[in-house]
């Protein structure tokens, strides 16, 4: 990476010049890249992959879902009311016996 000593930085007050620090043992070889990414004057380049977009555009549709789905809670809490909800003991049973199996087996 080159770094140029005349290039001031918004905070910086007064440049600094960037002073050497390489020993003459260190060799500087031309012919490195990184991850096959190399451009023509040599400086570093940056590649972003789509996943960071994705994931960016995954997390904003999930902010939209509500936690609660409010339709469907009215719905039980209707039928809870009138009587007429009557959940199925061995569905139960089943899924708490799933849980706990997917929770020990995590442990």
């Amino acid at each position: 990476m080159k770094i140029d000593p005349r290039i001031q930085l918004p905070g910086d007050a007064q440049p600094d010049r960037v002073k050497g620090s390489r020993k003459g043992s260190v060799q500087q070889s031309g012919n490195i890249s990184s991850s096959g990414v190399s451009s023509p004057s040599g400086e570093d380049t940056v590649r972003l992959s789509s996943t960071h977009g994705e994931i960016q555009t995954l997390a904003a549709n999930l902010q939209k879902v509500p936690e609660v789905r409010v339709d469907r809670v009215n719905a039980l809490q209707k039928q809870v009311r009138d009587g007429q909800f009557q959940p199925d003991n061995q569905k139960i049973a089943d899924a708490i016996v799933a849980e706990h199996s997917r929770l020990n087996t995590k442990a």
